[in-house]
């Protein structure tokens, strides 16, 4: 009589977005145990007639089935969730950062240059710069000192010489040594040196010079000698060193470099050539004669304009987006439907929505609380909510808001703030406080993270359970294979006695009969 045998049912493996969970069976069977089983199995029904292999398993898998099935879509409903709260902190994050765009102060102070006299000088603004127009007078540039030697001209680059120092402004207590005694090795050793001086090999066309140049400014002068003067001095000077000397709306300006940064706030000027000259008369008294230049500092209020129309995208995104794992009909691919009558979603959207349709914490205008008071939120400055959930922009209420209340249009938005902590609870303008809205939504502690480390949690409880249940069901399995084998044993004795008994009383009745 058979007194055991085992199974083991087919493994069932979930992949889960934070990983994959199969069922506990063992992870490998000896071959010889595995034969051995196939052997049991094979000779089950010999005695009955009846498949009861099949028969086991059909029961256990009847059992088995329906309980899978409603762990694996549990499991892929929690997998939905993940991914729908994954796209909708995405959109989410993309809306922080076209707020994060227009929360800080320098966010809008974008300008634009006019100048009538390019080829004078360049100018370049940065966000501490300020509207206004200004002269400017350039009378002479800033010029760096120049030297070369009175000696003959060298034959060649690597002409063999026999200096082995220099001395910079006379200064033979820590000389420039020269370690490669020919023209070029003079040029490289200058080079090196570190002393702001910039050495060059000309060829004149009756040989090769060594020519110095210093920094620029009256201050930077200097003087340079060799061991041995007769092979090499740099006596002659080609050109001085001098400051530029330039006049900007009346004030005169002295630099020693011809890049000017503190003349204009928020403007370096770059000077190339002069437009007017300088004279002093009997009593001292300066006098500018030419024709200076006019530069003009304007608001460039097209970067604000642009980064206000990229919030508009990134809002709609978003609240397309919402609508779409929100709703249990929608088509769209991996994200549609997954977040179907989800209260959270529900309330982050909400308030997103009230939040962008409220009056700003720093409403723009010089008096908020009386008529002067004309920017409190972002339907002033033509943006709002329609019908459908999305913002609008109406261009022309906007550019009036930029153009002619630019000022109050960044206090609206930004609160005057500068790089404000997201911890910091100052009033910080719409953008401002948007931006600390969506990270608390977002971050860490926030409804998305916790929901989405909930969603995960279910995932791995629900994949314990089908690991024990594929556990039972592979027991259950060898349980019905050992009961039924020994009914299948007893099937078959009784049909060797009956078979037997037949025999038996056929020969009998045989006897009897003489048949």
């Amino acid at each position: 009589m058979v007194t055991s045998v085992s199974s083991s049912t087919s493994s069932t493996s979930t992949t889960a977005s934070t990983g994959t969970s199969s069922s506990s069976s063992t992870a490998a069977t000896s071959s010889a145990s595995t034969s051995a089983k196939a052997g049991i199995i094979s000779k089950l029904g010999t005695g009955s007639g009846i498949d009861v292999a099949s028969l086991a398993q059909g029961l256990v898998d009847a059992e088995k089935s329906p309980r899978t099935d409603a762990i694996n879509k549990n499991i892929s409903k929690n997998q939905a969730t993940i991914s729908g709260y994954a796209a909708v902190k995405y959109a989410l994050s993309n809306v922080k950062a076209a707020f994060d765009d227009l929360k800080d102060k320098s966010d809008f102070r974008s300008f634009y240059l006019s100048n009538s006299q390019p080829a004078t000088f360049s100018a370049v603004a940065t966000s501490e710069a300020q509207a206004a127009s200004h002269s400017i007078a350039i009378t002479q540039l800033a010029t760096a000192q120049r030297r070369t030697g009175a000696t003959p001209p060298f034959t060649s680059t690597d002409q063999a010489i026999s200096v082995t120092e220099l001395y910079f402004n006379g200064d033979t207590g820590h000389p420039i040594p020269v370690t490669n005694g020919t023209p070029a090795g003079v040029v490289e050793a200058i080079n090196n040196a570190g002393k702001g001086l910039s050495a060059a090999l000309v060829n004149t066309g009756n040989g090769y010079k060594i020519t110095v140049t210093g920094a620029t400014g009256s201050a930077n002068a200097f003087r340079l000698d060799s061991d041995v003067p007769a092979v090499l001095d740099f006596a002659t000077s080609l050109q001085s060193a001098s400051n530029a000397a330039l006049q900007v709306d009346g004030v005169d300006i002295v630099s020693a470099n011809n890049t000017v940064s503190d003349a204009i706030p928020g403007v370096t000027l770059n000077l190339l050539s002069t437009n007017a000259s300088r004279s002093t008369d009997g009593s001292g008294n300066v006098s500018i004669t030419g024709t200076p230049a006019s530069l003009s500092v304007n608001i460039d209020t097209s970067g604000a304009k642009n980064k206000l129309m990229a919030l508009v995208t990134a809002y709609n995104d978003a609240n397309s987006l919402l609508n779409d794992v929100t709703n249990p009909k929608s088509t769209l691919a991996t994200y549609g439907g997954t977040l179907a009558n989800n209260s959270t979603v529900r309330s982050l959207r909400e308030q997103l929505r009230a939040f962008v349709s409220s009056d700003s914490s720093t409403a723009g205008g010089a008096n908020a609380t009386g008529p002067a008071h004309t920017l409190s939120a972002f339907r002033d400055i033509g943006i709002e909510i329609d019908k459908t959930g999305n913002l609008t922009a109406n261009s022309v209420t906007l550019d009036m808001a930029l153009n002619f209340k630019f000022d109050d249009t960044v206090t609206l938005l930004s609160g005057n703030q500068e790089n404000q902590p997201a911890f910091d609870t100052a009033s910080s303008g719409l953008a401002g406080d948007a931006s600390k809205l969506i990270n608390t939504m977002i971050g860490a502690t926030g409804a998305i993270t916790i929901e989405t480390t909930n969603a995960n949690s279910r995932i791995t409880k629900f994949q314990d359970d089908l690991a024990a249940l594929n556990d039972r069901m592979d027991k259950l399995l060898a349980r019905y294979q050992k009961q039924f084998a020994a009914m299948d044993t007893l099937v078959g004795q009784s049909k060797s006695t009956q078979t037997g008994l037949t025999s038996t009383f056929a020969g009998m009745m045989a006897m009897y009969t003489n048949k």
